[in-house]
C-alpha cells in the first residue's frame, strides 16, 4: 500500500512539474550528471520566492499604511493669491519697568487704603512681588519665584483692587509691556512710508506680549467689552495686499530695542528681537514649526524670502480614514475642534489647553481658551501651572509609575494632523550687519534718516521669493487595481508566475491531489477485497488467528 500510494505521489508531483507555467521546474524533471545540481537549484528557487514575496509584502504594508501620492501640477499660482502670513514681534524685555512701577504705585496706594493683610512694604517691594505675574508665561527653563501664602495676599489685593470682581492676568500683563509704537518705530510698505504702529497689533502669545502684523484672530480678552474693543482695533488694522516679489519693493520695518533703564531683573537667556512667523488666523505661536522663529540680533538687517506653496486633495482621498491619509479636510477639523477654523497648530494648542485643563481646572491666562469657554487661571493656581509645566516638559523613563494627572498631562495629541487643503510657507533668512550712524545727528538718508545707535536697531524686510507659486494635489492613484498590476510585474519578472499560478498551486494540493488519494484506495481495494477503510473489531484482534465469513459466524 505504502508503495502505491508514492507512485501516486511521484506521478502527482511530476505532473505539475511537467504542466505548471512557472519557470525554473522543468529541470528537477531531468537527470543531471552534475551532483546536487536539483538542490542547488532548489535552493536558488527559494531564495528567489523568499525575496519577491518580502517585497510584495511591503508593497501591501506601504499602501495600507497611505494609499495616496502627491503629483506635481504643471500650473503655477499667482502669490497674490496666497495670504501672506502674521509677523510677530517680541522684545526680550517682557515687561517694562517704567509701566511696572506705575502700576505697583497704584496697588500700593489701594493696600493703604483696604483693611487687608499687607502685601509689599513699600512700591518696590509691590514691583517685585508683581514679577511674579510672568510666571504664567510657563517658560520651562524659567525659575519659580513664588511663596502660596505670598499668591494668595496677591490674589485678594488684586480681586479688591478690581472691586471684588474676577481680574484678567492677561490683560495685565499686556498692559505692563512695551508698546508696539517703542519696539516698531518706522515702516515702508512697497516703498510708502506708513505709520508702523497702526499696522501692529499689541497681543498676548504664549511666551511673551507682541507686536504682530496683518493678524487677523479674533481677541481672547478674558472681558466682552475688551474683546469688542480688540476686534474694532483688529478691524481698523490697513490689510496690506502683497503681489510683489522684489526687495526693493518689500515690507519694510524698523526695530528699536528697550531703554537700558526700562529692563526688569527678569533673567533673559538673550536680548535679541523675536519674530514669530505664523498664519494670520492661528494663535501667535508656533506649535508645528511648520514655518518658524526668528532671532533678530542687534545691528543686523534681516531678509525675509517667503515662498508659499498650494497644496489640494481630490475627492477621492476623502474615502480613505484620515489616520490613513495623515490629514483633515476642513469640514473634519472643526468637528474635531467643534469649532469654525481648523489647523495643524490649532489643534496643537487646543490638546495643550486641554491636558492643562484636565490638570488643573483652568488655562494659563495668555493661553486662547476663551472660544472653548475654560476658565483661566489665577494666582492661586499657579503652584499647579507650575507642576504641570514640569510633567508637560519633561521626561518620565518610568511611565507606567505615572499617576493619572501626569498622563493626563502628557498627551500626545495623535489626533492633530496637517490640512488636506490650504497653503504653507517656507522661509529663508538672509543676514547683514548694519552700519553704525557716523554722525551724531544719526543716519542721513533712507528708512533710519535722522536715527542714532543709542538704542540698538534692526530692520526687517518681508517679501515674496518669487512671483510664482507651485501646487500640488493629492490623489488617490495606489488603488487596489494598481497594487494588482505591480505584483503581476514583480512575479513575471522574477520566474514567470501570475496570479493563476496560484489557483494552479491549489488545484494541484486539493482537487488534483484528491483525485490521486481516491485513485489510490480504490486500487488498493481492487487488490484486497477485505480492505476497509473504516476500522473494525478485526483490525484489532490478535495475530495469526483466522476470520470467519460474515455468513459463517456462528450465533448464540
Amino acid at each position: 500500500m505504502a508503495r502505491v500510494e508514492e507512485s501516486h505521489y511521484r506521478r502527482l508531483f511530476r505532473e505539475f512539474l511537467r504542466q505548471s507555467y512557472i519557470n525554473g521546474l522543468h529541470p528537477f524533471l531531468y537527470h543531471s550528471p552534475v551532483r546536487y545540481a536539483k538542490a542547488l537549484w532548489l535552493a536558488l528557487l527559494t531564495v528567489i520566492v523568499i525575496y519577491t514575496h518580502i517585497v510584495i509584502a511591503n508593497l501591501t504594508r506601504e499602501y495600507l499604511v497611505q494609499p495616496t501620492e502627491i503629483h506635481m501640477s504643471p500650473d503655477l499660482v499667482h502669490v497674490a493669491n496666497s495670504p501672506f502670513p502674521a509677523v510677530g514681534v517680541c522684545t526680550a524685555n517682557k515687561i517694562s519697568k517704567r509701566l511696572l512701577r506705575e502700576y505697583a504705585v497704584k496697588l500700593f496706594h489701594h493696600q493703604g487704603n483696604s483693611s487687608l493683610q499687607a502685601v509689599a512694604l513699600d512700591v518696590d517691594d509691590m514691583a517685585d512681588r508683581l514679577l511674579v505675574l510672568a510666571q504664567f508665561y510657563l517658560n520651562p527653563l524659567e525659575k519659580e519665584r513664588w511663596n502660596a501664602s505670598e499668591l494668595d495676599r496677591l490674589h485678594r489685593l488684586l480681586l479688591s483692587y478690581y472691586n471684588d470682581s474676577e481680574y484678567s492676568v492677561r490683560d495685565i500683563l499686556r498692559g505692563l509691556s512695551p508698546g508696539c509704537g517703542e519696539l516698531v518705530i518706522r515702516g515702508i510698505v512697497f516703498g510708502e512710508t506708513v505709520n508702523a504702529s497702526r499696522f501692529f497689533l499689541k497681543r498676548a502669545t504664549s511666551s511673551n506680549v507682541c507686536c504682530i502684523f496683518n493678524y487677523r484672530r479674533a481677541s481672547n480678552s478674558h472681558f466682552a467689552s475688551k474683546r469688542a474693543e480688540d476686534n474694532a482695533e483688529m478691524r481698523a488694522s490697513p490689510r496690506v495686499v502683497f503681489e510683489s516679489n522684489s526687495v526693493l519693493n518689500s515690507v519694510q520695518f524698523v526695530l528699536q530695542d528697550t531703554p537700558k533703564e526700562d529692563l526688569t531683573d527678569i533673567q533673559n537667556t538673550n536680548n535679541a528681537f523675536h519674530l514669530t512667523i505664523f498664519p494670520r488666523e492661528d494663535y501667535a505661536t508656533v506649535q508645528s514649526t511648520t514655518l518658524g522663529e526668528v532671532l533678530v540680533d542687534h545691528s543686523t538687517i534681516v531678509e525675509i524670502p517667503i515662498q508659499p506653496m498650494f497644496f489640494s486633495s481630490s475627492d477621492q482621498v476623502r474615502g480613505v480614514p484620515p489616520r490613513i491619509r495623515r490629514c483633515y479636510y476642513p469640514d473634519e477639523g472643526s468637528r474635531l475642534l467643534n469649532q469654525s477654523y481648523y489647523s495643524l497648530d490649532e489643534c496643537l494648542l487646543v490638546c495643550r489647553m486641554k491636558s492643562m485643563f484636565d490638570h488643573c481646572g483652568c488655562v494659563s491666562p495668555p493661553m486662547a481658551a476663551s472660544p472653548m469657554g475654560l476658565a483661566y487661571c489665577m494666582l492661586p493656581d499657579l503652584p499647579c501651572l507650575m507642576k504641570w509645566k514640569r510633567i508637560w516638559y519633561g521626561h518620565s523613563e518610568f511611565a507606567h509609575l505615572q499617576t493619572k494627572d501626569e498622563q493626563l498631562a502628557q498627551r500626545q495629541c495623535e489626533q492633530c494632523l496637517p490640512s488636506c487643503n490650504g497653503v504653507t510657507m517656507g522661509i529663508t533668512t538672509n543676514v547683514a550687519p548694519l552700519r553704525r550712524s557716523y554722525k551724531s545727528t544719526g543716519y542721513l538718508g533712507g528708512i533710519l534718516k535722522g536715527l542714532t545707535n543709542e538704542r540698538p536697531l534692526a530692520i526687517i524686510k518681508l517679501f515674496f521669493k518669487l512671483r510664482f507659486a507651485q501646487a500640488t494635489k493629492s490623489q488617490l492613484v495606489s488603488t487596489w487595481v494598481v497594487l494588482l498590476n505591480r505584483f503581476g510585474g514583480i512575479l513575471s519578472l522574477m520566474y514567470g508566475f501570475s496570479i493563476i499560478s496560484y489557483i494552479e498551486i491549489l488545484y494541484y494540493l486539493t482537487g488534483k491531489g484528491f483525485v490521486y488519494i481516491y485513485r489510490s484506495l480504490s486500487d488498493e481495494k481492487q487488490r484486497n477485497p477485505n480492505y476497509s477503510s473504516s476500522l473494525y473489531w478485526h483490525e484489532l484482534k490478535a495475530k495469526g488467528v483466522k476470520s470467519l465469513p460474515r455468513e459463517e459466524i456462528p450465533l448464540k
